[in-house]
């Protein structure tokens, strides 16, 4: 069993510029596998790729150790399958179901040939409920055979994924075609108790027992608030993020939302409002770094999934009234993505012909999931109806 190679399906950015660098810096090789060839051609050709590491001065550091497999290729990944203990995945939410066909063939096999070894497979995504749905799905699929090990030997391990990555631009991605931007921010929180056996050495793996106030804290204060600042800029005609944030209306309103969120964590979770705050404030001075060259279209994009009736924005609203919390200034951001119309995002264009054949109502039960009885889907109609008015009042 080689306990230091690790096969990770997704070599896109978070692939190859979160979990590809905290490999390295372990000892790990890491096996990427992907959908796209050329980049499992390079990857197979260089052995390496650079990441940049973005900042008032960039660091410039080259990850090696590296080797990679085409997604079709299922004899190869089963081959290395066989003499590893740690896989992982980052191939985005639309994409786990797929991988679920060759993740059984793994585990098919593992049962066979390795009945007492464990595995562990570490899920890179922001996903609600992440490991329950993966477990349901993967024991559907699984030969009887195997239920057994899977249930004893198999550990499905949830994270959450908090680095930045903004969109590589053209000319440097001719240059150097697998490079990746990222923030230095690498602290990765990792569920320790989803693990079966021992859990692995890596750097900057942050060890947890409840993953879950770390799922929330990243849903709903990091990404509403980065798509807060994301939608209102969009409508002030700002290109970066950090432009939103240095805008003083915008900065304000986004803090008054997040009050509503931290009132509810608190008086949900019992997290502490000091350790909310930090946890805050350190986001805004990581959203303000002009370096970094995140845009409005990255953290906007696909705003029908931004507005999922469990996601960062109607999961933030719900949360607060869950605990009597009034989500006022939440509601008007789910308007502004409402009205986010980016020609370049087929989600925003989508959303832009629902709204404009079927209506809002349609919107917010199809989209959202909210019933036209309750006091959260009228509180976001009246605002949307209301809303060039009270744009010019509040931004």
């Amino acid at each position: 069993m080689n306990r230091k190679k690790i096969l990770h399906f997704g070599a896109g950015n978070i692939g190859r510029g979160f979990f590809g660098q905290l490999y390295y810096e372990s000892g790990y090789h890491t096996v990427f596998v992907d959908v796209v060839d050329y980049i499992i051609d390079i990857l197979n050709t260089d052995k390496e790729y650079p990441l940049w590491l973005v900042a008032e001065e960039t660091e410039k550091i080259m990850i090696r150790n590296v080797s990679g497999v085409k997604i079709h290729e299922l004899e190869k990944i089963l081959n290395i399958a066989k003499e590893i203990d740690l896989i992982s995945f980052s191939v985005g939410v639309n994409n786990v179901k797929g991988l679920i066909p060759i993740l059984k063939k793994v585990i098919e096999e593992k049962s066979i040939k390795s009945p007492n070894a464990f595995l562990n497979i570490i899920i890179g995504e922001n996903m609600k409920s992440a490991s329950t749905v993966l477990k349901q799905w993967i024991a559907e699929s699984l030969d009887s055979n195997a239920i057994d090990y899977f249930l004893n030997k198999v550990g499905l391990v949830e994270t959450v994924l908090s680095r930045m990555i903004p969109v590589v631009p053209e000319e440097l991605k001719k240059q150097y075609p697998l490079i990746v931007l990222a923030e230095p921010y690498k602290s990765m929180p990792v569920a320790r108790n989803m693990f079966k056996g021992v859990p692995p050495k890596i750097k900057n793996f942050l060890f947890v027992e409840n993953i879950e106030i770390y799922e929330v804290m990243k849903l709903f204060v990091h990404n509403f608030t980065h798509a807060a600042f994301a939608y209102a800029g969009y409508l002030k005609g700002y290109k970066f993020v950090w432009e939103a944030v240095l805008d003083e209306k915008i900065k304000n309103l986004v803090h008054l939302a997040y009050t509503e969120i931290k009132k509810a964590i608190h008086s949900k979770y019992g997290l502490q409002n000091e350790e909310i705050d930090n946890y805050y404030s350190d986001l805004l001075v990581r959203f303000s770094k002009k370096a970094l060259g995140d845009t409005i279209a990255r953290v906007g994009r696909e705003p029908i999934r931004k507005l999922g009736k469990e996601d960062r924005i109607i999961g933030a609203a719900k949360l607060c009234e869950q605990q009597n919390i009034c989500p006022e200034t939440i509601c008007f951001f789910a308007v502004c993505c409402l009205h986010y119309n980016e020609p370049s995002d087929p989600e925003s264009q989508k959303l832009r012909f629902l709204l404009d054949n079927y209506g809002i109502n349609y919107v917010l039960a199809e989209v959202s999931g909210l019933s036209p009885d309750t006091s959260l889907f009228n509180r976001v109609k009246q605002k949307y109806t209301e809303f060039w008015k009270l744009r010019e009042k509040m931004l």
